[in-house]
């Protein structure tokens, strides 16, 4: 794709975004986005097949990217922990060989979420497009449970990092609740609300942002039981 093409594709997105976030998915039309983005009607027929089209196409870069920041937080230190002898994966649950593997674990962890967090804060338009949507029971709703799906399908990128360790390893119904309701949805509520909450708190977004961080270390040190994570 030429240059120009990438920059009118960006312009379309950017305008999409702006314009989704302003008035929402379903009060937004095609031709609003091709005015704000100042390209032809047609050329976003080019690149997407409707205006839900877009709206996945947003989905789908978020889950790539926060896919990409934890493949490379597995290789990190997941990888290296099962090196040095400090982690197993069984099926069901990490061991570790003593508490100070836990522990260097949960701040690799937490240094990790930071990390998520800073790319949901950027990007916490797009959250907060997803996070309406995902309440309207209609066929442009957007799915949160996707999220979930693509982290731990057979075929997700993810889910083959991590099994390359244990074969057999697998979430369990209470873990994909967990990640769900205690990690997830947190994350995106955060990020969809937060300059409106950092306006009734009257504190700064670095302020904001470690708080957040406190207590995500408290959820995350609530599933560790001994030398296990489970």
């Amino acid at each position: 794709m030429r240059e120009s093409e990438n920059r009118a594709k960006e312009r379309i997105l950017d305008a999409a975004v702006k314009l989704f976030a302003e008035k929402g998915f379903d009060g937004t039309t095609v031709n609003e986005i091709a005015n704000k983005a100042q390209v032809n009607k047609a050329l976003i027929y080019y690149y997407f097949d409707n205006k839900a089209d877009i709206l996945d196409y947003l989905v789908q870069f978020l889950l790539e990217n926060v896919a990409n920041i934890t493949i490379d937080y597995i290789h990190l230190t997941i990888e290296n922990m099962v090196a040095e002898g400090t982690l197993t994966i069984h099926p069901d649950r990490l061991h570790f060989t003593d508490q100070a593997a836990v522990r260097h674990f949960i701040d690799t962890i937490n240094r990790y979420y930071r990390q998520v967090l800073d790319y949901a804060l950027e990007h916490r338009k797009i959250i907060r497009i997803i996070m309406l949507e995902s309440l309207k029971q209609n066929e442009y709703c957007v799915d949160l449970f996707k999220m979930l799906d693509y982290t731990s399908g057979g075929e997700s990128r993810l889910y083959k990092t991590v099994s390359k360790f244990e074969r057999s390893f697998t979430y369990s119904d209470d873990l994909d609740l967990y990640r769900l309701f205690f990690l997830l949805i947190p994350l995106l509520n955060f990020a969809a609300y937060f300059d409106e909450y950092r306006a009734v708190a009257q504190v700064s977004e670095q302020e904001l942002k470690d708080s957040f961080m406190r207590s995500f270390r408290l959820v995350i040190s609530s599933i560790a039981s001994g030398s296990d994570i489970l």
